[in-house]
């Protein structure tokens, strides 16, 4: 299997999984009508992943879920997953995406969750 075809399938996955857990209601999705283009989805309560969504004329600009979009960024964990229309799991990713609920203030309990994830994660690691 070329890297390429492992790079697909690793997604595929990632979405899947995600699919999965929004249907056992252990992920949220939110974005802030002030943040076009941002889409958080929480997941268990505790890890963030962030979407950026990309659309416009050039593709280039930042866009709500619910328009045209021409390609998805995820950060999660130092790693970055990047879906173009046309890639498998486009289809399943915008529907996740487009799930989200706008709720600023929910948006601003994730960014803070999420800058307390690092110091979580390593006192579970001590605790080993």
């Amino acid at each position: 299997m070329s890297d390429v075809d492992e790079t697909f399938k690793t997604q595929t996955r990632f979405l899947e999984l995600l699919d999965e857990l929004t249907r056992g209601g252990r992920a949220e999705w939110v974005r802030s009508e002030d943040e076009p283009g941002f889409v958080h989805c929480l997941v268990d309560g505790e890890d963030l992943i962030e979407f950026e969504c990309m659309g416009g004329e050039k593709g280039d600009e930042h866009v709500f879920p619910t328009e045209e979009l021409g390609g998805v960024v995820a950060h999660h964990c130092n790693t970055t997953y990047l879906w173009l229309t046309l890639l498998p799991g486009w289809d399943m990713l915008t529907k996740l995406l487009r799930s989200s609920r706008v709720d600023d203030d929910r948006c601003r309990a994730c960014a803070s969750i999420a800058h307390g994830a690092p110091v979580r994660g390593l006192e579970v690691r001590l605790k080993r």
